[in-house]
């Protein structure tokens, strides 16, 4: 019976072994915590032929009595080797460490949900990887530590070799201009703020003379899609159909365009401050703004399209399913002109009332729940003027978030597949929602845009296309004015303009804030500069005196 259970124990251990091995090397080829068949046969031959090598030196040399404190230091010395460089590369993949201004920026918005996004994450892809490859290994790296002389000096050295060889993908990510802007901002680097002639010489603030409106302007649904990009329309059939059919402007041909990212309108909230307002959100090292230190309001003092709308007896409204302090734009919204603001509580009754016990595992609520209340508003509606901004989430990095009341199911578990089946089914809910609009009462005269809010934050899960080909889509559909002359190069901060004269308002000059509307003959600031030069005179912005005045909130 004794020996039974020892084989039984020896046979389980050698199954755990293997399946943990295989896991490893899984790891290694899909990027993920999983492993196929092929992977479980390396495994399972790597493990014979340590099984046999290890039998004929028993049988040569004798066993060696097993030292559990010894066992002990070389399973950490296994699990920092594989978790530190491993930690590195996945900060490196899942954030934006290159782009200091927009990791920055990431790091200083309230976030709620993801942080346990990204700690999951952490641990399927990092944590569990490195506590199976370093149980895999333990066994043949103490058989080797008490089979070599000068064995301490020589783990040491393989120890610092494998750690800067495996971090050099990390630092190499980081350029030296990169490396000093996070260290003035952990060190609190403040520079004398001083005056900006680019902000004086482009900035064009709104005053109410300016504008001016047709008797019959189009009512304005404003959809802010996560991340969607140029890179994804191949995997959205329907986001490809209402691209060909509606107002797209592009700086490249025979092939799908949009705008291009910039410093600060690369996350949700800058991306939504620049394309209200005109402005960017930046977060220099020069100057922390009250944004980054307490999440309140900021730009009270800049308005923005809401306002004009709001001017013009607009009743405006805003739904998210995240909360509505989530990326700070509750609180931007209500400062700006938004008459009502609905938000994860506000779709979570609806569910309630309907007893849906279904929720979608991630920060915030499934967008066919943010799209289904919107249409409950939109019914509410009377003939009186509005707007409605929505945002989605499903499309947010890493990888997405899949509904499973989607009929599309990914081909397998890795990024890629899991990615686009979640682009599908975003694809499908975002037609169906606008075919639903156009086919309103209201749909003639209403105005739906599509926005991208910033390119998808790490490399295209779906697509190898290179980073200054991809761009964020902006798509006007139903448009009052339009034109034929749309190779333009531009950024966020040319969407308000845009926007308005689209809707038949006219802007005196067709210039608001940093931006030019694109149905005018005036010059972008990217057209005028290039993005080389533009990104610098934004990262100096931060520092002048103009730009931060304006964070300053109005007087009581």
């Amino acid at each position: 019976m004794k020996r039974f259970v020892a084989t039984a124990i020896i046979l389980l251990f050698d199954i755990l072994f293997v399946t943990m091995f295989a896991l490893a090397i899984g790891f290694v080829r899909y990027y993920h915590f999983d492993f196929g068949i092929s992977d479980l046969i390396i495994a399972a031959v790597l493990y014979v032929a340590f099984r046999i090598y290890h039998s004929k030196k028993v049988k040569s040399s004798g066993k060696q009595p097993i030292k559990p404190l010894h066992v002990l230091l070389i399973w950490l010395f296994l699990f920092l080797l594989i978790a530190a460089p491993t930690t590195l590369v996945w900060v490196k993949k899942t954030f934006p460490v290159q782009n200091p201004d927009l990791t920055i920026m990431t790091l200083q918005m309230p976030v709620d949900g993801f942080v346990f996004i990204f700690v999951q994450d952490f641990f399927s892809r990092v944590g569990f990887y490195a506590l199976a490859l370093s149980l895999a290994l333990l066994w043949p790296v103490y058989d080797l530590y008490h089979s070599i002389r000068f064995r301490r000096t020589l783990f040491a050295i393989a120890f610092i070799a494998i750690l800067i060889s495996g971090s050099a993908p990390f630092w190499k990510a980081i350029s030296p201009q990169a490396r000093k802007q996070y260290i003035d901002y952990i060190t609190h680097k403040q520079d004398k703020l001083y005056h900006s002639k680019f902000y004086n010489g482009h900035f064009v603030k709104y005053s109410p003379d300016m504008v001016s409106a047709d008797d019959t302007t189009r009512n304005l649904i404003f959809i802010y899609v996560e991340s969607l990009e140029n890179s994804f329309l191949s995997h959205a059939p329907e986001i490809r159909r209402l691209y060909d059919n509606g107002l797209v402007f592009a700086d490249q041909e025979n092939t799908y365009g949009g705008g291009r990212n910039i410093i600060g309108a690369a996350t949700t909230i800058s991306s939504m401050v620049s394309k209200t307002t005109g402005l960017p959100l930046l977060c220099g090292s020069s100057f922390m703004n009250n944004f980054g230190e307490s999440g309140l309001t900021f730009f009270e003092k800049v308005p923005g399209i809401y306002d004009i709308l709001h001017q013009y007896g607009y009743r405006n409204i805003y739904v998210q399913g995240t909360p509505e302090r989530f990326g700070a734009t509750g609180p931007f919204f209500a400062s700006h002109g938004v008459d009502d603001i609905y938000d994860k509580n506000d779709v979570e009754k609806m569910l309630i009332e309907k007893g849906d016990k279904y929720r979608r595992s991630g920060p915030g609520l499934a967008d066919a729940d943010v799209f289904e209340y919107a249409q409950r508003i939109l019914d509410t509606l009377s003939d009186d003027k509005f707007s409605l901004t929505l945002t989605t989430i499903d499309t947010h990095y890493p990888r997405g978030f899949l509904d499973k009341r989607c009929r599309e199911r990914p081909k397998s578990s890795a990024d890629k597949d899991y990615f686009a089946a979640v682009l599908r089914c975003t694809s499908k809910r975002l037609g169906a929602f606008v075919d639903w609009v156009e086919n309103q009462p209201f749909g003639k005269n209403t105005e739906v845009v599509i926005a991208g809010d910033h390119l998808f934050m790490a490399r295209s899960p779906v697509s190898k296309m290179r980073l200054r080909d991809r761009r964020f889509l902006n798509i006007y559909i139903n448009p009052k004015y339009s034109t034929d002359q749309t190779k333009r190069t531009y950024t966020s901060f040319d969407s308000a303009p845009t926007l308005l004269e689209t809707m038949g308002f006219h802007i005196e000059g067709h210039r608001l804030g940093f931006g030019a509307s694109l149905l005018s003959d005036e010059r972008t600031l990217l057209e005028t500069f290039g993005e080389r030069k533009l990104v610098h005179m934004l990262r100096e912005l931060s520092g002048s005196i103009e730009y931060n005045e304006l964070f300053k909130n109005k007087a009581p």
